[in-house]
């Protein structure tokens, strides 16, 4: 059987998806054209650029006019036939072949399938499904800062006894995401973007929700070098589709206000995966010999840390006493000594900025 979205092209072109109604179509097409013509090789891609040049809706008025049908889908498909050359000219020229017929038996295949879409693909009710899950990891992280761990340490150690869940969650949930990520590929939700906005703010939101579930699994196992080595490629694509939606956009969907900021996902979903990276170079120090490009490795994860600080743009979750940012500051200030100052040492040197900064409090002018 036929799948997917079949674009017949004539001098004009016409789409249909229907399996169905494609095999009836390409039924008849066979019985009007010489079966022993040789298929000549095409250049795919210049077809579908000429289409795109040439129209994207073919002005059949004057035939339209012509048609006494009110049945706008009979209507419709008696021009998509004609754009294929399947009219009653060719019925006379062809005996095995009852255009009339054809255009029925269509019209019932339609309806049909226009039904069963109606009724087994509803995208809006599958991406409500998918917030339940979202909003029993919301419950999560709540639950697992009451620790004073924090969600991302608490899925890493394995810790707490809800945490198999936790997992059925992120499986459900990444496999929506990343069968939706597959499908906009290649058939975007809008012209010219490849999600609407619906399902663009749901992405991001699960990106950054699940995301540091995935990365905390590459580094319980071992792992290294998580953004180069091991990160999906549907969380990437999530996150080039926002960068750019935000180019475009009046308002930044990255934005957040400072009231909401104790609420807030870190907008960077691969922020843990840089915390583990240091956590790494923080072992190293102890045994390389050259160890200024790892103490420069280590100062530029400072810069990155403090900048989104600044921008309000990091969960004040990873200020919980245990979790793996704070160990990795601790060590880190161990190698650096009592007197190191920075703008990020300034910060990190009184527990009360953390409160400040979670109700968006805290000044960095």
């Amino acid at each position: 059987m036929p799948f997917g979205t079949f674009i017949l092209c004539s001098s004009d072109a016409t789409s249909f998806e229907n399996p169905d109604s494609i095999l009836k179509i390409l039924v008849a097409l066979a019985s009007v054209h010489d079966k022993n013509q040789v298929l000549e090789s095409v250049d795919y891609g210049n077809i579908v650029k000429s289409l795109y040049l040439k129209v994207t809706c073919i002005d059949f008025s004057t035939q339209a006019e012509n048609m006494t049908d009110p049945d706008s889908l009979v209507t419709g498909i008696s021009l998509q036939l004609q754009a294929l050359g399947l009219t009653p000219h060719m019925q006379q020229q062809q005996e095995n072949i009852d255009i009339n017929t054809l255009e029925t038996k269509l019209k019932e295949l339609e309806k049909s399938f226009i039904l069963q879409k109606k009724t087994l693909f509803d995208p809006s009710k599958k991406l409500n499904d998918m917030k339940v899950h979202m909003a029993q990891l919301e419950w999560y992280k709540k639950k697992t800062k009451n620790l004073q761990l924090g969600y991302y340490d608490s899925f890493k150690n394995m810790n707490t006894p809800f945490h198999h869940d936790v997992v059925h969650f992120q499986k459900t949930l990444s496999s929506y995401w990343e069968k939706m990520v597959a499908e906009v590929e290649m058939k975007p939700q809008k012209e010219g973007a490849a999600f609407r906005t619906r399902w663009l703010y749901g992405g991001t939101t699960y990106r950054r929700m699940v995301e540091p579930l995935a990365i905390a699994d590459y580094y319980r196992d071992g792992g290294k070098d998580y953004v180069n080595k091991k990160r999906s490629k549907h969380f990437k694509q999530l996150e080039d589709w926002l960068m750019e939606e935000s180019k475009n956009a009046t308002s930044d969907i990255n934005s957040t206000c400072k009231k909401n900021v104790e609420a807030i996902l870190t907008i960077d979903s691969c922020f843990w995966a840089h915390v583990e990276e240091v956590l790494l170079l923080c072992q190293e120090l102890k045994v390389v010999k050259e160890k200024q490009v790892t103490l420069k490795n280590l100062f530029e994860i400072e810069e990155y840390v403090y900048q989104l600080l600044k921008d309000y743009a990091i969960s004040p979750d990873i200020f919980l006493a245990q979790s793996s940012y704070i160990r990795w500051w601790n060590e880190y200030k161990a190698i650096k000594g009592s007197s190191y100052t920075s703008a990020l040492a300034n910060f990190m040197s009184n527990a009360s900025n953390f409160k400040q900064y979670a109700v968006g409090a805290y000044d960095f002018s």
